[in-house]
Order: C-alpha cells, then sequence, then structure tokens
C-alpha cells in the first residue's frame, strides 16, 4: 500500500466537505468514500427506518463507538478500500468524507499509505444558511447540533474541534460556487494546489501566515497548562516578529501541575464534586446537577493563568516596545476569549489571525464593535509544515 494516497475530510456540517470531496477531488481521480453514509446505512438497518434528525445520528454515532471502539467507523472504510484495492490495484487515491472523531483520524494515520486531513472552514452564519431548509429554519435546533459536534469532551463523542487542529490543510469554503464561475475556478485551483503538494508532485514555499501561525504553535508547547496549550505572536507591518506569549501562570509562580497535581480549575471543581456528593445522595440526580455545573459555570476568573494573547501585549509592554498598534497582527492559534478580546481592543490592534472553526460569537461581537479585522487562517498548518514542506530541500 505504499502509493496509496489518503485525504480524509473535516469540518463543522454545513461548511461543505461533501461538496469538496464530490465536486473536486473526485475530478483529480479520488474515490468517494463516507464515514457518514455507513453511520446512516447502519442506522436504517438497526431502526427499521431511515427518518433521522442529526440528533439521532450523534446519539447513535457516539453509543457505537462506545460498544465498538472509537475507530470503528474508520475502520468500516478501511475494509472498504481494503476490498476495492484487491479489485482494481490502480485506484489507489481516496477521498474519505465525516471524520468527527480523533480516534477515526489516528487510525487512518497508521492503516497504511500516506493520509492527508483537510479542515473545511465556513463561518457558522453561512453554514446556517446552507442548512436551513434541513432544520426547518429553527435556528435553535441548529446552534444545539452544532455546538454539541464542536466537541463533547468524550472519548466516543463529536470532536470537530480537535480534529480541526489536526489537519494538515485549512481550506476556506465560504462562497457560493457555480461551476465554471470564476470563483468556482479559482477555489478548483486551491483544492489542485494541495492535491499536488500531497502527492508529491508540486512543491511551493510557504506564505508568510503559514510560517507565523507554525511559529505560534510551536510557542505553545512552552506552555505548562495541562487543559490547552495556546501560542501568540504580535507582528509589524513589515512582516517581523516583535513580541509572543504563551498561556502559563505568572513568573517564579509554580504551575498548576506542580501546585495542585492538576489544573487549579478542575481541583476546585472537584472540590465543589465532593460537596455534591455530600448534600445529593441519587446517584442521577447528583450526576445531573455535576453536568449542569461543568456547563454553565467554567470558574475562568479561578484560572491562575495569563492567556497567551495577554502574555504578547504584555511583553511588549514589558520591552518598553512602542509601535503603532493599527499596524500590526496578532497570530494565535485559538480563538481570544472575551477577556483577551477586551484587551486586543483597548491597546488599538486592528488585525488578528486565528486558528479556530468554532469563533466566541461574544469575543467576536467585543472585535467586530472596535472595527478588529479577524482572518480565520488559510493554508498548510503547523501539523503539516515540516512533512509538506521539506520537498523543498
Amino acid at each position: 500500500m505504499d502509493n496509496l494516497i489518503l485525504i480524509g475530510l473535516t469540518g463543522p456540517f454545513g461548511s461543505g466537505c461533501t461538496y469538496v470531496a464530490k465536486k473536486h477531488l473526485e475530478k483529480f481521480g479520488y474515490k468517494y468514500v463516507s464515514l457518514s453514509s455507513i453511520l446512516k446505512e447502519e442506522y436504517c438497518h438497526k431502526f427499521d427506518t431511515c427518518n433521522f434528525k442529526r440528533h439521532d445520528l450523534q446519539e447513535f454515532g457516539n453509543s457505537t463507538r462506545e460498544l465498538q471502539g472509537n475507530d470503528y467507523f474508520a475502520k468500516k472504510v478501511f475494509e472498504i478500500i481494503t476490498k476495492a484495492l484487491k479489485e482494481d490495484s490502480s485506484q489507489n487515491k481516496w477521498v474519505i468524507d465525516s471524520i468527527r472523531n480523533t480516534h477515526e483520524i489516528e487510525y487512518f494515520k497508521r492503516a497504511g499509505g500516506q493520509f492527508f486531513l483537510i479542515s473545511i472552514w465556513a463561518d457558522k452564519t453561512t453554514r446556517w444558511n446552507r442548512v436551513t431548509e434541513k432544520y426547518d429554519n429553527n435556528q435553535n435546533l441548529f446552534d444545539t447540533d452544532d455546538k454539541r459536534d464542536s466537541n463533547e469532551n468524550i472519548e466516543n463523542g463529536q470532536q470537530i474541534t480537535l480534529c480541526y487542529q489536526m489537519a494538515d490543510v485549512v481550506v476556506i469554503n465560504e462562497k457560493t460556487l457555480i461551476e465554471s464561475s470564476e470563483d468556482y475556478e479559482n477555489f478548483n485551483k486551491i483544492i489542485k494546489k494541495y492535491v499536488l503538494l500531497f502527492e508529491g508532485r508540486e512543491t511551493f514555499e510557504p506564505t508568510e501566515n503559514e510560517t507565523l501561525m507554525t511559529m505560534a504553535y510551536a510557542n505553545s508547547w512552552r506552555s505548562s497548562c495541562t487543559q490547552r496549550k495556546v501560542g501568540a505572536l504580535i507582528r509589524d507591518d513589515c512582516g517581523n516578529v516583535f513580541s509572543s506569549g504563551y498561556n502559563e501562570v505568572p513568573r517564579y509562580e509554580r504551575s498548576c501541575k506542580k501546585q495542585y497535581g492538576k489544573c487549579y480549575r478542575k481541583f476546585l471543581r472537584d472540590k465543589f464534586n465532593e460537596k455534591i456528593d455530600n448534600i445529593i445522595k441519587e446517584d442521577s440526580e447528583r450526576s445531573n446537577v455535576k453536568d449542569l455545573f461543568k456547563r454553565e459555570f467554567k470558574i475562568l476568573d479561578y484560572c491562575r493563568a495569563l492567556h497567551a494573547e495577554e502574555n504578547a501585549i504584555i511583553n511588549m509592554a514589558r520591552m518598553g516596545i512602542s509601535y503603532p498598534m493599527e499596524k500590526v497582527t496578532l497570530y494565535t492559534t485559538t480563538y481570544p476569549c472575551n477577556l483577551c478580546a477586551n484587551k486586543i481592543a483597548q491597546v488599538g490592534i486592528k488585525n488578528i489571525v486565528y486558528f479556530e472553526p468554532y469563533p466566541m460569537e461574544e469575543a467576536k461581537n467585543i472585535l467586530s464593535t472596535h472595527g478588529v479585522t479577524q482572518t480565520p487562517f488559510e493554508g498548510v498548518t503547523y501539523n503539516g509544515y515540516y512533512r509538506l514542506m521539506e520537498v523543498l530541500r
């Protein structure tokens, strides 16, 4: 299987993964297969009906992964590919749609051949407009499914945010593409560029955004945070980086891991859960209260760390750097929270580039109100940077 090439697609629903697969990648010789198709087939077979909503499929997918293994649907897809290869060994290029769990990605990485993951991005408003009819114009249902899809924080659940962060390439799919139109042809050129790169038939130099986001990501690994590592950097209008940061406790303080053995917020939450155990004796009620507290109260005020964006801004002041803030760009491996958005707006930064499929709406509103341009990252990610760019040697 040395010549086998697998291109996986992940992204929030409505972003257009299936469209990219069928209208573009198939035209470059890639055979289509979908984890979602297998999920739907098994649902129809088990319940003797194909009348389902996305919520039903989410529930069924989770329960199936829990019973059969988190890589169950990935294995079923690879069985299809293996069988097809035995019948026709020349069909060695495949596009795999609807990847929604990190274990599925890990399976394809070790299954055989070369595996590349593309994340497809589209703004939430764009995605809602694309799926409105499927939800009978009920945006509340869409929002509920979308939130669940992003990250359920369970091994067998929906994990689009985590899958997105594992991608080799991010492609933005915001426009309505009419075949043979200029927008369609331009989009097709973008897909073709990555196909040729994956197949080793073309080389090109990384863009400034690709390099700087990779630098921000590398910086994130200096963080001692056990929950999430975030990196940020600030460049001037000539492309020079003059400040950076990562999420970390203040200087000379011990990390949460060293002082509490875990995240301080998790330490506080565990203490609170102990009190619940002493008050509520019925198991289901106790579990419901704990889940409600976890969902509704993030207790971010108790986080001991400065965020990556905060540190990047503070480091400018600490070093005595004076520069027109409206000319700088802040790169961050996640989307700023409300607190960081306030600081970005206050110091006058007018441009950010972020790597995050689910921007915080509240923070988005703060930045928009202050005229901050918010650009989602597009291109070869930090995961694919050295893997794909090494062909330039």
